[in-house]
């Protein structure tokens, strides 16, 4: 496996990361996958050398983050590199150019999603947490 820099923070992460979206099933993720052959292939993936995982608390509402904070506790002599994501509170994706600040990411909706992603890994501390404004049509279907 090849490294690189992450940025100015100085991490060596793999050139191959690991997208988690497909991983989860359900909502946000690809229907069929399977938790055991999910599990067998992150953990293969980190075997193989990758370092570094991006998830997002929509991807299975929450499951892939179970799925790698499972991965995380079964390695912990490796540097694992965890990016996940917030969801928008007002469910739009993708984000829409009038659209407020405070209306999408207030801060008593950051901590809540900040909360449940470090409970779902398992972590104290995540390495890069993203505001998720992308595409997501699932998302109009979680309750």
């Amino acid at each position: 496996m090849n490294y690189r820099t992450f940025g100015r923070l100085g991490w060596k992460v793999s050139e191959v990361g690991y997208g988690m979206w497909g991983i989860a099933g359900g909502v946000g993720g690809w229907t069929g996958s399977a938790d055991e052959q999910g599990m067998q292939a992150l953990q293969l993936a980190v075997d193989k050398g990758c370092n570094f995982f991006d998830t997002a608390w929509i991807y299975g509402c929450g499951h892939s983050e179970h799925m790698l904070g499972r991965v995380l506790k079964s390695n912990p002599d490796r540097k694992i590199v965890v990016a996940t994501k917030i969801p928008p509170k007002n469910r739009e994706w993708p984000s829409k150019r009038g659209d407020r600040l405070n209306d999408v990411f207030p801060s008593d909706h950051i901590r809540a999603f900040v909360d449940k992603s470090l409970n779902n890994l398992g972590v104290h501390s995540i390495d890069l947490m993203q505001f998720h404004v992308d595409r997501c049509q699932s998302w109009r279907r979680v309750p």
